[in-house]
């Protein structure tokens, strides 16, 4: 039989697993009532609680640590931004772990917390498999945000990207594109994979045939976006209209059409995602999606802060709104 975890504890008892969490670490602030029954359920289990983890969670360090795919994405600047400044408010510090697009340092920053005295984590990227972000949000503070884990209780803040997506891409087929490329990143990272997702559906609603060979992957960079648009362009497919997951990925695919001797909007529309300072100022100015980043990461920290210190979350997945900002990259309606 597999150990029990506090989450088994909690759904056997029928209470929160922040109650349980009290009951184990500052059993006073319960009713009697509850912690009698909550203790006794434990008993009946057998349950053991991570002695390592609640020691990090009495042991407060006022650190929290934030996981990024890579420092160098300007979109989660402004995220970390607004994590810093509410951290600062609330007299914490923050910590940086830069993954440097390498997806296996993941999992080795979320092992070496757990042995080291760090409050909690805000995680930015996703790249490990859902069921071990599950496994360690059950035993340590782990907020998730700029994306969402469906069908899980990882607390996350974010927008609905597949909401945001179909805005793009409807947008494009109004203004007459039925032949659309799609730039991305691979799908292991969940935004692009909703965003790759909504893509797709949307085509398939407007009775639009998938061609595979209209979607590229690579990195979410200037860079990359210039090399995807030169890969679609040497595969010889007709396609008038872009939609890059990223806008730096959409502003590399817009250097790479004008260097091929296309223009932007006539001879190919281009669409991205997020809204970065530059895609205003880029000639021509970008359409795009924007995100509230520095609301994100205030949120964001106000989830964690709450799991800190075994406080209920109200609203476990909290989704802000989004605006569509129409630009000169896709022409308007007439």
């Amino acid at each position: 039989m597999n150990t029990p975890t506090i989450k088994d504890v909690a759904k056997a008892a029928g209470v929160s697993v922040a109650t349980i969490s009290r009951v184990l670490s500052n059993p006073d602030v319960v009713r009697p009532s509850t912690r009698e029954h909550v203790l006794q359920v434990i008993k009946e289990m057998n349950y053991q609680p991570n002695v390592l983890a609640r020691q990090l969670r009495i042991q407060e360090t006022r650190t929290i640590i934030v996981i990024v795919p890579t420092i160098e994405n300007s979109f989660l600047r402004g995220i970390i931004a607004g994590i810093g400044e509410e951290a600062e408010q609330q007299g914490y510090q923050m910590l940086i772990a830069d993954l440097q697009s390498q997806p296996s340092l993941e999992k080795y920053y979320f092992e070496a917390v757990q042995q080291h005295q760090i409050d909690g984590i805000i995680s930015l990227s996703a790249n490990m498999t859902q069921k071990l972000v599950q496994q360690i949000a059950e035993k340590y503070p782990l907020v998730m945000a700029a994306q969402c884990i469906s069908d899980y209780t990882i607390p996350s803040v974010s927008i609905d990207n597949v909401a945001a997506s179909k805005a793009l891409m409807t947008h494009l087929i109004r203004l007459g594109h039925r032949n659309i490329a799609h730039i991305t990143v691979s799908p292991m990272q969940l935004p692009y994979q909703d965003r790759l997702n909504s893509y797709i559906s949307v085509l398939k609603e407007h009775n639009i045939p998938v061609d595979q060979e209209l979607i590229s992957y690579g990195k979410p960079t200037i860079t990359g976006g210039y090399d995807q648009m030169w890969t679609l362009l040497a595969r010889q497919k007709k396609f008038t209209a872009v939609f890059a997951a990223g806008d730096t990925m959409a502003i590399g695919a817009m250097k790479a059409l004008k260097d091929q001797g296309l223009r932007v909007p006539e001879d190919c529309a281009v669409v991205g995602f997020d809204d970065i300072d530059l895609s205003a100022f880029w000639e021509p100015a970008l359409t795009t999606i924007h995100q509230p980043k520095e609301m994100i990461g205030r949120i964001a920290f106000q989830k964690l802060l709450a799991l800190i210190q075994n406080n209920p979350i109200t609203n476990n997945q909290e989704f802000l709104p989004f605006e569509l900002i129409i630009r000169e990259s896709c022409g308007y309606f007439l």
